[in-house]
């Protein structure tokens, strides 16, 4: 099985202990953005050409959105096609519906599944700013431990019309396995901060505050509960009990 692990923050330690887990399930290669591109969501680059630059052994990065990596893995041909794409391990949770839509490192899943490609998001709780600080990612043995669980637990149900949405405690001491099917609607609550440059023309930051914790969603089982989530996306909409599910509303 060939396999692409890309993120939407370019070259992490989440995303090496992503690829050295990957490496166990089969023949695995990244492919990550040369820059920040958190939020782009399923942004694609098609106003400028796309560089292909070799940084390590079966490490790759090009200047483009995450879901730019996986149509390249796909369809250039310079890389393996991947059969499987894991997209993380993301520095930052990304619980809500909020995110579901906006985050680059989903975005790269959303991408995959148009492909017809089984994919897994993975993300990180985090009371913390600076993803450049190796302890942040906890112990590197637990965190390897925890990735490949996940990834066997998921590998019956992986299928080219889905992916899912996983995301990690900040304590990963003891976590339980938790299918959610209730996302928090909003992750954040949107700040847009006036400021003024040096000849007084105004510009603006736009920017979040974090919303209240709802009891019962994928978001107070992270921050709470300290468990890992999972979320299935699928990508048949129009199915009434698959809305449902998403939307984190109860059948009767």
């Amino acid at each position: 099985m060939n396999i692409l692990v890309t993120n939407d923050d370019g070259e992490t330690e989440g995303l090496r202990i992503l690829l050295d887990v990957a490496k166990k399930f089969g023949r695995a290669y990244a492919l990550v953005p040369n820059r920040q591109r958190s939020a782009v969501s399923s942004a694609l680059t098609l106003h400028k050409a796309i560089r292909l630059e070799k940084l390590d052994q079966d490490f790759y990065e090009i200047n483009g959105t995450p879901a730019d990596a996986v149509l390249f893995a796909t369809h250039s041909r310079e890389l393996e096609t991947p059969d499987l794409v894991l997209s993380g391990v993301n520095w930052g949770d990304n619980a809500s519906f909020s995110a579901l839509i906006s985050s680059g490192t989903l975005g790269a899943c959303w991408q995959a599944a148009l492909e017809g490609i089984p994919s897994i998001a993975i993300s990180m709780y985090q009371t913390r700013r600076d993803w450049r600080d190796k302890s942040g990612w906890g112990d590197p043995k637990k965190l390897k431990k925890v990735l490949a669980d996940i990834i066997k637990k998921l590998q019956p149900k992986l299928s080219g019309d889905v992916f899912f949405n996983v995301n990690l405690p900040d304590d990963l001491s003891a976590p339980k396995m938790i299918d959610s099917h209730r996302m928090q609607k909003v992750r954040y609550k949107t700040q847009i901060t006036k400021r003024f440059d040096p000849n007084g023309k105004a510009y603006y930051w736009i920017s979040g505050a974090k919303s209240d914790v709802e009891k019962g969603t994928d978001l107070y089982e992270i921050s709470v509960n300290k468990n890992v989530t999972i979320t299935e996306v699928p990508l048949s909409f129009s199915d009434v009990s698959t809305k449902a599910a998403v939307a984190g509303v109860d059948e009767e």
